[in-house]
């Protein structure tokens, strides 16, 4: 269908100035498609949601925030077959699904016939979510309930999850990386006690270590999902100073420092020191098998001069850019950062994977218009859109941008005042990010919420979003292989 085709880098060009992509974007676009989207769940929430193809399995793995803080007031007073639905499935945990046929359909995990997805004596925590591997296949998710961070464990690929602790450490929006052996995992978090400490785990998940990192360095701070490279034993986070650097803060030979009781701070990488961000997670950070590290973020563009066209009376926002920078020796240099997109509108949240030889995706929300994020127009269409690059380690990349899901997730306003935004009345469904990540084969896959869905009773709003699926079924993959079929 005709929003579903290939961009071509050259027609965007053309269209926008030579300004708008890396001179060698010019033609040559890839013939890249997706499969039809569809809903992991009709019920259940499915904002900043994560998904992940588990070896041990063959299943996809697909977890998401219960929906408790990224609630919209006003679906909650015009959808009654909507709130029923997130009452009686309301489990204190995030939502988890796997799914046995590549994502076509999808199975709530469900322990012992309880409506939990895993045991809630090992896992409390509705919010927040994330997702990892370690290097011996053990699975894991993290939750929050906004003081905790629950830690649990599936050693067959999601299948089961007997292990677990509901409090691995007092915090808020945990991350996890897998570590370099079965049971083994590293959790970052805003603790109330400190700008935020990495913690690890080596009885996959039971119990975590009363020794932590600071992710913290003078003015330079982690922000966003942390890595980690068995290679080199580092860990790596997305980090920024003050509101206008960005770069990367490192925890090098990570395992040893935590075996010796005391894994001291991570070092900061600059990596631009003259940019801006539109969303809260201001940049994310991706890592592809030949160790090349890659950072995204959209920028906060407004007029020069006086203005006040945006929310509140702040200046009247331009279009913006989605931006790229790499670094081959592990952030202690980065390429001259490059312009992915600029459609002419407002784009924001992006995230990034990567494969190697400088092979990177990198996806984003779209607006059909230019919009200050918190007081978008009711009729503004926000779409996702999604490049393929190769070349992205280099300063002229190819860049072939396609619309994966061929429609909008979403119209209007997405706040980003945090919890405050359900007592405004204002619209949070989506929350604060959404993902993508690579299947066996390195076809891209997508999790992302959607508010489109309407309430069976009223055709109000829902409450809360609802997880949407979909993967790459045409063109090479990140790892060169053939996504067909």
């Amino acid at each position: 269908m005709a929003s579903r085709r290939v961009l071509s880098a050259g027609l965007a060009l053309a269209c926008l100035g030579a300004a708008a992509l890396p001179a060698a974007a010019r033609g040559g676009a890839e013939h890249i498609g997706f499969r039809k989207a569809v809903y992991v769940d009709k019920q259940l929430a499915g904002s900043e949601g994560f998904v992940m193809y588990a070896a041990k399995s063959h299943r996809l793995i697909y977890v998401t925030h219960e929906g408790t803080t990224l609630l919209y007031r006003g679906g909650l007073t015009g959808a009654p077959q909507g709130d029923a639905d997130f009452v009686t499935n309301y489990r204190n945990q995030v939502n988890l699904w796997t799914s046995a046929d590549h994502g076509r359909s999808w199975k709530r995990v469900n322990w012992s016939g309880t409506g939990f997805f895993t045991p809630p004596q090992g896992n409390l925590g509705f919010s927040d979510p994330d997702i990892t591997e370690d290097a011996g296949g053990t699975v894991y998710i993290t939750g929050i309930n906004l003081a905790n961070d629950s830690l649990v464990s599936s050693p067959d690929g999601g299948k089961t999850w007997p292990t677990g602790t509901v409090q691995c450490h007092e915090g808020d929006r945990p991350w996890v990386a897998g570590g370099p052996k079965k049971g083994t995992v590293f959790l970052s978090t805003n603790s109330s006690v400190s700008d935020g400490l990495i913690v690890r785990s080596t009885d996959s998940g039971a119990s975590c270590s009363t020794a932590s990192a600071s992710r913290v360095t003078g003015s330079w701070g982690g922000f966003g999902k942390i890595l980690y490279d068995r290679s080199t034993d580092t860990i790596y986070e997305a980090a920024v100073s003050g509101e206008h650097a960005v770069g990367i803060v490192a925890l090098p030979h990570a395992t040893k420092r935590f075996d010796s009781g005391s894994p001291g701070a991570v070092v900061a990488h600059p990596a631009d020191m003259a940019t801006s961000f539109n969303t809260f997670w201001k940049a994310q950070l991706a890592q592809g098998p030949d160790h090349t590290l890659y950072l995204t973020w959209t920028t906060d563009d407004r007029t020069q001069g006086p203005s006040s066209g945006g929310c509140n009376g702040d200046r009247t926002p331009v279009a913006n850019r989605v931006m790229l920078t790499s670094s081959r020796n592990g952030g202690r240099t980065w390429t001259k950062p490059v312009v992915v997109a600029r459609p002419g509108v407002t784009v924001n949240w992006p995230w990034l994977t990567a494969g190697p030889h400088g092979r990177i995706a990198v996806a984003w929300y779209q607006y059909n218009k230019i919009v200050d994020l918190n007081c978008a127009p009711a009729d503004a269409a926000m779409g996702v859109r999604l490049a393929m690059l190769s070349g992205a380690d280099g300063v002229r990349p190819r860049v072939t941008t396609v619309d994966p899901i061929g429609r909008p997730i979403h119209y209007g306003q997405v706040c980003t005042g945090g919890t405050t935004c359900v007592a405004t009345g204002q619209d949070r469904r989506l929350g604060e990010f959404f993902t993508i990540a690579q299947d066996e084969r390195g076809c891209v896959m997508i999790a992302t919420g959607d508010t489109t869905m309407k309430d069976a009773a009223t055709g109000g709003d829902l409450p809360t979003a609802r997880p949407l699926f979909t993967v790459q079924n045409k063109g090479r993959s990140l790892t060169g292989r053939n996504c067909a079929g």
